[in-house]
């Protein structure tokens, strides 16, 4: 029997208010699962007026418009990339979903509170309060936040009035792009709170389970999922450092390798942190298997003794089944004791890690003090 067929679908993404927008528009269908057209669309809502409206404004607006990477950035490659990046992340989210199931980490007894769990998500995925809260939240931060009047493209050149361009990037563009980024960290907090129901439920962690995870590997892997949504902020946050911060000066500090820094480290703690959830059964599966183990290993390795080292002295080793049994069982043994207590996986870091500090290594390219240290380096080589 199908061990997955009576639980709901899960999926963060395939609800709300929004996504039921994008099904009246057809540009999302059940049977594609591609956010191409979505995509497309949004970036088009968020981006294109901007270009046109500053060419029929006029003046130096569409220079200072063309020469600012940091509206290009956000609404060409970070809004895109947190559209984009949806079926991906709810593939990874869903099947880890299964697996749960499917490795029987959970057990029938069990199987009731799981599926209320699965059903509890989707029902605050859906909740249309729940969007309109983050819509009113993201057009409050576009409203307080101060407009810097460097940007000239945003001001129609009489006063301090915005121009039509300035109106549309404050008033669509920005709390779009601030919505879309709302809408993960939502998301984010459905799944540790799926994540922390699961954690209740009495799992079979399997200590000997080569992951060393006791069984809880896949959960390691799958927040690695997250990292086109890491991308997409730190791709923001570099454009933004690019355009206010001092750059390009021989002999200054590079004053957004800190910043940037700092988020690849905040991205992977926000990521994995859900994770340590699960660590109280893992301390006490390990608890378990150590002493059962210990027990086991004793009571074998004394009849193992008791036969080679007693009873067949001088008898035939070769192909014995005892040693191949003794060297398992130690091996087992050995993997026990090696279990963590947190489930990590150190590739799954290095790429949460990576998408946040990618945007880094554009901005190092782009400033001329590190290509001249590199020079200096390169020229001080023998």
């Amino acid at each position: 029997m199908d061990v997955l067929s009576p639980l709901p679908d899960f999926s963060l993404v395939k609800g709300g208010l929004l996504y039921r927008v994008e099904r009246t528009l057809h540009l999302v269908t059940p049977r594609c699962s591609g956010r191409l057209r979505c995509t497309l669309a949004l970036v088009a809502l968020a981006w294109l007026p901007i270009p046109l409206l500053t060419l029929l404004q006029g003046g130096a607006a569409p220079r200072a418009l063309f020469s600012e990477q940091q509206v290009h950035a956000q609404l060409l490659i970070s809004l895109a990339v947190l559209i984009a990046a949806e079926p991906y992340i709810d593939g990874r989210i869903s099947e880890a979903v299964r697996q749960f199931l499917a490795s029987r980490l959970v057990g029938v007894g069990s199987r009731p509170a799981f599926a209320d769990a699965v059903r509890a998500a989707m029902r605050w995925r859906d909740s249309t309060l729940a969007e309109v809260f983050l819509l009113v939240a993201a057009f409050a931060l576009s409203l307080v936040s101060p407009t810097d009047p460097s940007r000239t493209w945003i001001f129609d050149g009489v006063g301090e009035s915005p121009s039509l361009a300035g109106w549309w990037y404050l008033a669509v563009s920005q709390p779009l792009f601030r919505f879309l980024t709302l809408r993960w960290l939502w998301r984010g907090v459905l799944w540790a709170r799926f994540l922390f129901r699961v954690s209740r439920l009495p799992l079979t962690l399997v200590p000997t389970h080569p992951d060393m995870m006791g069984g809880l590997g896949f959960l390691a892997i799958c927040q690695a999922g997250f990292a086109p949504v890491v991308f997409a902020l730190a791709f923001s946050l570099a454009s933004y450092l690019w355009r206010t911060v001092p750059h390009g000066v021989v002999g200054a500090p590079l004053p957004y390798l800190a910043p940037m820094v700092v988020l690849g480290g905040l991205s992977a703690l926000v990521v994995y942190a859900p994770l340590g959830l699960f660590t109280p059964q893992l301390v006490r599966a390990k608890r378990r298997g150590d002493v059962r183990f210990s027990a086991l290993a004793a009571w074998h390795s004394r009849r193992f003794e008791r036969k080679w080292f007693r009873d067949a002295a001088g008898g035939e080793l070769l192909g014995a089944p005892d040693f191949s049994s003794l060297a398992d069982l130690g091996s087992a043994f050995a993997t026990a004791r090696k279990m963590r207590l947190f489930p990590f996986d150190r590739r799954a870091l290095v790429a949460v890690l990576a998408a946040a500090l990618a945007p880094l290594a554009v901005l190092l390219v782009l400033d001329r003090e590190f290509l001249a240290v590199i020079k200096q380096i390169h020229e001080g080589l023998p």
